[in-house]
């Protein structure tokens, strides 16, 4: 019963650090996801403006400066 082996610290440190990648990977998915919705609302936004500019544009209003159409 002398050569018993001993516990090595290591494996709590590198238990640690895979702690950290994976809070480091979720992080990350969560910033994607994040910008991948901001990137919806400006297609939405960016759609609803060019419709507006055409409602302008068929009703004649074609007397635009670079702030607003008059």
């Amino acid at each position: 019963m002398s050569q018993q082996q001993q516990a090595t610290p290591t494996a709590s440190a590198a238990r640690t650090g895979a702690r950290g990648i994976r809070v480091l990977v979720r992080t990350l998915r969560v910033v994607r996801n994040v910008l991948a919705a901001l990137g919806v609302f400006f297609a939405y936004l960016l759609y609803t403006g060019w419709q507006q500019y055409q409602d302008r544009v068929d009703a004649g209003d074609t007397s635009c400066t670079l702030t607003r159409c008059l």
